[in-house]
């Protein structure tokens, strides 16, 4: 005999199914479940190809773990994680989750994004997940800081604290969108400082949402580097081909 809680369970879900259809925000299929993604576009996001410098993120002939730049420049992570290319149909996903409200979407990027490199962070073991901060300015006028979404459910999944009062934005930069790589970089040149918090040799795990040139996680993981972070690692949802 069945059981009569699994039998309603299913009754109601196929009522709601019926009465508030899914549509998959990549295309506006109508999706059956309650999937994020259609069939056809969650096969059409973009991984990201192995030929990338595995400390920074800067694009290289072949997979490699270091590159020369590294060597000399503080600013630099020591490890890059990017599960995606900033392609369409994910491109379009992230501008609407940054600039259109849709906040609701964090936890199905997030998942998205651990579904790729989710053992590979943990294998990392960081002591904190810390968001790129916005300038407050920025954040009164967008309402919330979409890496700060993406950081908080990748710390709950991982398991490690999120800390969103250590570091901050204190430059007012103009939008990283309209510069090429020079002026990204000057633009968000000292742009960061970090709080009080004891962060000597920690290990610290960096979140954003997209990954261009890296002028901006680079600005920030110099802050933590200077403040006395043993190690900076970054993730970001995507990253821009270039």
């Amino acid at each position: 005999m069945p059981d009569i809680r699994q039998v309603c369970k299913s009754v109601v879900g196929s009522s709601l199914n019926v009465l508030f259809p899914s549509f998959c925000p990549g295309c506006g299929r109508h999706i059956p479940d309650a999937k994020f993604l259609c069939e056809h576009c969650y096969s059409a996001l973009p991984p990201m190809p192995e030929n990338y410098c595995r400390s920074c993120g800067t694009s290289t002939d072949r997979p490699i773990e270091e590159c020369g730049s590294c060597h000399y420049e503080i600013e630099r992570p020591d490890r890059a994680f990017f599960p995606f290319l900033y392609r369409n149909p994910l491109s379009n996903l992230i501008v609407r989750f940054k600039f259109s409200d849709r906040t609701e979407w964090s936890e199905n990027l997030t998942n998205l994004l651990l579904s790729r490199v989710g053992a590979q962070l943990l294998e990392e073991e960081p002591d904190m997940v810390i968001p790129v901060p916005l300038h407050p300015l920025r954040l009164l006028r967008r309402g919330y800081n979409q890496a700060a979404l993406l950081a908080g459910r990748v710390a709950r999944k991982i398991h490690r604290p999120l800390v969103t009062n250590l570091l901050y934005r204190t430059k007012m930069t103009r939008p990283q969108t309209s510069l090429n790589q020079k002026s990204r970089l000057v633009n968000v040149h000292d742009a960061f400082v970090v709080g009080k918090a004891a962060i000597e040799n920690r290990r610290i795990l960096l979140v954003d949402d997209v990954f261009t040139t890296g002028s901006t996680v680079w600005s920030a993981t110099r802050a933590l580097k200077e403040a006395g972070a043993g190690r900076v690692m970054i993730c970001c949802l995507a990253r821009v081909e270039y």
